[in-house]
């Protein structure tokens, strides 16, 4: 008997005539599986595609929810970022199922984006993306969100006294006057690509609203220094950047 993952990508490319693909390479019959893109923790990827059009086709976790994302939320933010250049196209998208444009060219190293042009290129992406309006979104709580993680783990995995450090720097991040921006929220060099055409961003699952010094602090660490923040946040939001990311693996196993 098919296993989900299996009957979710059969049923997706079955239905490829509900992708809605643009400009380029047309589909004229249903794509077929080329092989499964390997190394990421959270979902299934598979590369399709069918004389000259390819595609990725991403089966979403079945404990999506529990890993804090919202795919609904998701998909408001990939519809506003579509047209911007930066991320791969999207083609479908669903509670279970994205379909978007496979992107060719040389994934990031932590090394590569300690060039100067490289982390040029990535600033500049992020600031474009940084200045789309969103303002129908409820900014990101990060003690909430932290506390969605925190309510998952027994105290043999996070301790109490643990557990208060997250929550009050948390709280601290969360008082502080910030703009909110869209905020990618998982920006590790592998989900960023160069080519050509220019830098592009990945794997948008944990995106939200959020703190515009994120993302920056994801990439280039606690030395990030950011002129705009008069208050000081970012030794606190790097800090809780730290902590999400332990927070979550310890979810994952």
């Amino acid at each position: 008997m098919p296993n989900r993952t299996q009957t979710l990508l059969q049923q997706t490319l079955s239905d490829w005539q509900s992708w809605t693909i643009g400009s380029g390479p047309r589909l004229t019959d249903t794509p077929e599986l080329i092989r499964e893109l390997t190394g990421g923790r959270t979902n299934k990827t598979f590369l399709v595609g069918l004389a000259g059009f390819t595609a990725v086709v991403r089966i979403n976790s079945p404990i999506s929810e529990a890993l804090g994302i919202d795919r609904q939320r998701e998909a408001k933010i990939l519809g506003l970022l579509n047209s911007s250049g930066v991320i791969p196209r999207v083609y479908f998208i669903s509670d279970e199922v994205l379909v978007s444009e496979y992107i060719e060219g040389q994934i990031s190293t932590n090394q590569s984006l300690k060039n100067s042009v490289n982390m040029e290129a990535v600033s500049n992406a992020l600031r474009k993306i940084q200045a789309i309006p969103m303002s129908d979104m409820v900014p990101r709580n990060y003690l909430q969100y932290c506390r969605g993680y925190l309510d998952q783990l027994s105290a043999d995995c996070v301790s109490a006294t643990v557990k208060e450090e997250i929550e009050s720097v948390a709280r601290v991040v969360d008082s502080s006057d910030w703009q909110p921006v869209i905020c990618h929220h998982d920006l590790i060099a592998e989900n960023i690509i160069e080519n050509h055409n220019g830098v592009f961003i990945i794997d948008w699952e944990y995106a939200a609203l959020g703190h515009p010094g994120l993302d920056f602090l994801r990439l280039y660490g606690a030395d990030f220094a950011d002129s705009g923040d008069p208050q000081n946040t970012l030794q606190p939001l790097f800090k809780i950047q730290q902590a999400m990311d332990k927070l979550w693996l310890a979810v994952q196993l």
